[in-house]
């Protein structure tokens, strides 16, 4: 099984699933409001779970007329289809 907390790990199948919780700003101690996201991507040449969440954090950044700069990524989980 691929190890997809190691952001150097390729991405082998053609297409994955995947659920994001992102949050503004750096993250504080307490509650911090954040936003569940959830798709799917089709696997480009030499992809891999950085390059993916790199991505997803523009995307994301994009979408809200933010800094990517913004954006953390709280939690991630990604499966293979």
């Amino acid at each position: 099984m691929a190890d997809y907390s190691n952001p150097n790990t390729p991405l082998t199948a053609s297409r994955y699933a995947w659920d994001v919780t992102f949050t503004r700003g750096p993250l504080r101690h307490g509650s911090n409001p954040s936003q569940d996201c959830t798709g799917s991507y089709d696997t480009q040449p030499g992809a891999t779970v950085g390059s993916l969440l790199a991505g997803l954090t523009a995307w994301y950044a994009n979408r809200n007329g933010i800094s990517a700069a913004d954006v953390t990524i709280v939690r991630y989980s990604l499966r293979a289809k």
